[in-house]
């Protein structure tokens, strides 16, 4: 694969191919998703030639290196099916060290004119710092579900009306403390009592009947343990009616016993929740003002974190099917609201990351009072549509430390596109058009980026300047001259592209700032001067430039600046001994 295909154009191939930015463009060819280009900035990031990086990804075996391989296949093949954008998080070694990086990449579907699909792919390294974070929060859950274990006793001694162990091998049920109404229950059962039936008949006999299905449900061991999977313990929240009267309960659902077991509390939380029920009145209009209820937002929720208890404050969807939709669930147990959302509107690949993301858990962990929290996902409306979505949560703690969330949906699909033009903007002010190397405002802003900053101990700074250029304008037109400087381009790219950055800085002046041991360094050059002497063009049949390249390790003390001046200095000192060589005059090509 790493020569050019009739797949792309070469505006395609060399646009893509210099860009500094990590990516990469696949193609489904024969059935197998293949890569076609790969930038010179994933090159640098994997240390790799363009030749290495194609004939790995196109090899036998592309996820080798991977960490999570079949979680991998399992992305890709769903990528190559459908039109779902892409967005995956990975572990990889890299190097023939194998160093160990996490990689995020995002990747979308584009569409040429003749109805060809192609995947540009772009990735991004994540920091140590926030890889051994992943991993310390898995080590957190862990100590959490132990911490959880020692605390069975004495929660059940203080907390619960009634507590239930459910053998997870054969559902069997078997009663640890009941109240009065529990007693009772368990009479009517008989002897031997099993989960589907202990809640079946709790849920007839004692649970309000708007609430009763809710309830229901975790007499389903199936249901119960795919509902652990995302939280853990597993809370919800139901009313109950006690001598004619509407008293609000919390079942706790907890594995115990390396999973045997499953724990089932049952407490009374009636004065908690009419507490925070008859404050919320009065709170509504903060959370809304904090929310910023605008047309933004599709819909407005208030979230008590503690009962998980979801409400809808606002629906601006105007008179759509998802809008009445929306205005039937109105309020109730958060859990299942979002997971009845989830599973209806959000996308399946974005599914598993959604139900993490918004867990009560996982928010409470992840926010802090008065910063926007924000979760983009993909969504298919009623009518059909597929949007980007953001939603968004605003955590707010009160004076007596209740923690509520206000969370708000909105439509990004004008946003993405922002952010794409924005990119071709930068693109446009940033590259050069003619050769496709950063021009010198980027090389500037480069410049500006390093000042009071120490050069890596690798770092090489080149620097060129065409020779005969004005002689090759005057004599054979401006035509002969660009191909001069389109040439000098791409060998400089071909040979230094995948090591550092490229510039034009100037009509004929090129520079070049790389990483290069000084075993390498003679090597690169040697390489590079035979693909000058080695170019041929339409209108010229040989390219001569001057170059002058320094190394940090020859002067540590020198700054970037000083490093660019030794360069230049280099570089014109060889143009004139090229001059003298040639028995030419540089000013007026004569001889």
């Amino acid at each position: 694969m790493g020569d050019r295909t009739v797949l792309f154009s070469d505006e395609i191939y060399d646009h893509y191919e210099t860009s500094m930015i990590p990516l990469g463009i696949c193609y489904v060819e024969n059935g197998r998703f293949r890569v076609h280009i790969v930038s010179d900035g994933i090159c640098k990031m994997y240390r790799f030639t363009r030749e290495e990086m194609l004939r790995r990804l196109n090899g036998p075996d592309p996820f080798v290196n991977i960490v999570e391989k079949d979680e991998m296949v399992d992305a890709v093949r769903a990528f190559s099916e459908d039109d779902e954008p892409y967005d995956v998080v990975f572990h990889e070694y890299v190097g023939e060290d194998r160093r160990l990086i996490t990689v995020h990449c995002t990747g979308f579907h584009v569409y040429t004119d003749d109805g060809r699909r192609y995947s540009i792919l772009l990735y991004d390294e994540v920091s140590d710092k926030i890889r051994r974070n992943l991993f310390k929060d898995e080590e957190k859950e862990i100590e959490e579900r132990d911490r959880l274990r020692s605390e069975i006793d004495d929660a059940i001694a203080r907390s619960y009306t009634s507590v239930i162990y459910v053998d997870t091998v054969d559902l069997t049920v078997h009663e640890v403390r009941l109240n009065k109404f529990g007693r009772q229950i368990e009479k009517d059962l008989g002897d031997k009592l099993y989960l589907k039936d202990a809640m079946d008949t709790y849920a007839k006999k004692l649970v309000h009947p708007d609430d009763a299905e809710g309830v229901i449900c975790f007499g389903d061991y199936d249901y119960v343990m795919s509902r652990l999977r995302n939280n853990n313990p597993l809370f919800h929240t139901y009313r109950t009616i006690r001598n004619g009267k509407i008293v609000y309960y919390r079942l706790k659902i907890i594995p115990f016993d390396g999973g045997k077991k499953l724990i089932y509390g049952f407490e009374f939380f009636d004065d908690q929740v009419r507490d925070r029920l008859a404050r919320e009145a009065e709170r509504e209009m903060q959370m809304t003002l904090l929310a910023g209820l605008s047309c933004e937002y599709e819909t407005i929720w208030l979230v008590d974190a503690d009962i998980h208890h979801g409400k809808l404050i606002r629906n601006n969807m105007g008179n759509t099917r998802s809008s009445v939709m929306m205005n039937e669930m109105t309020e109730g147990n958060y859990d299942v609201l979002l997971e009845n959302y989830i599973e209806q509107y959000v996308v399946p690949r974005d599914r598993a990351r959604m139900y993490a993301e918004t867990s009560i858990k996982s928010l409470l962990r992840n926010t802090r009072d008065d910063v926007l929290y924000h979760i983009n996902y993909s969504r298919i409306n009623e009518e059909g549509e597929q949007n980007y979505m953001q939603l968004v949560y605003s955590r707010v703690t009160d004076d007596m430390g209740v923690v509520r969330f206000v969370c708000g949906f909105r439509n990004i699909d004008e946003v993405i596109a922002e952010e794409k033009k924005k990119i071709a903007l930068y693109s446009m002010a940033h590259i050069d058009g003619m050769t496709n190397l950063g021009n010198r405002r980027s090389f500037d802003e480069y410049m500006d980026s390093c000042k009071g900053k120490e050069p890596d101990e690798s770092l090489v700074f080149f620097s060129f300047d065409l020779n005969e250029l004005k002689y090759v304008n005057d004599t054979f037109g401006h035509e002969a001259g660009d191909e001069l400087i389109i040439g000098a381009a791409d060998c400089i790219r071909r040979e230094l592209g995948p090591f550092g950055h490229i510039y034009r800085t100037g009509g004929d002046e090129f520079t070049a700032i790389v990483s290069c041991d000084t075993d390498t360094l003679d090597e690169m050059i040697s390489r590079l001067c035979e693909r000058f002497d080695n170019w041929k063009g339409v209108c010229n049949k040989s390219l001569s430039i001057a170059m002058g390249s320094v190394g940090i390790w020859e002067n540590t003390e020198m700054t970037l600046e000083d490093m660019r001046r030794v360069a230049e200095k280099r570089m014109y000192e060889d143009k004139k001994a090229y001059y003298i060589r040639e028995g030419k005059d540089r000013r007026n090509n004569s001889w």
